[in-house]
């Protein structure tokens, strides 16, 4: 539930052409995406969402979260983290590393219903991303996924 009562929902919608048009103005009126180039975003955007690889939070009709990941090989990943050079698109499908590429929501209980859902999915991989400090600085974060209230 949300502080306001309605019910969260999470899901895909039905048509990549409705996605992305649910998705791309609700992440451009938001920082850091509101900066980016908009071939940019509407790439990124367009290949999660094709990928089959996002979530979208809804509180009613209202889209109140978006959350798009790409999957990569160990070794993709490694070598991403090392050159924050995404890998071609055409391994962006891989197995064991989920990195994260767009994670935006109204709330902090949108945004934790999407990890918790991303976590219950891929169980046993590994997260990885990178977040820009309002320092300038560039951070990877690498960690192990595991289900919530479970111990390693």
């Amino acid at each position: 539930m949300s502080a306001a009562g309605s019910r969260l929902e999470l899901r895909q919608v039905e048509g990549r052409h409705l996605a992305m048009g649910l998705a791309l103005p609700y992440l451009a009126a938001r920082q850091p995406f509101a900066a980016f180039q908009a071939g940019d975003l509407t790439r990124t955007v367009a290949g999660q969402i094709l990928r089959g690889h996002y979530l979208m939070a809804f509180e009613g009709a209202r889209l109140v979260g978006y959350l798009g990941w790409a999957c990569y090989s160990p070794e993709d990943a490694a070598s991403y983290a090392r050159s924050l050079q995404a890998p071609p698109d055409a391994r962006a499908d891989g197995q064991g590393v989920v990195w994260l590429l767009t994670a935006a929501a109204g709330s902090p209980q949108a945004l934790g219903a999407m990890l918790a859902q991303g976590r219950a999915r891929y169980g046993g991989w590994r997260v990885m991303g990178v977040r820009h400090r309002r320092n300038g600085r560039v951070v990877v974060f690498d960690q192990p996924i595991r289900a919530r209230g479970r111990r390693p």
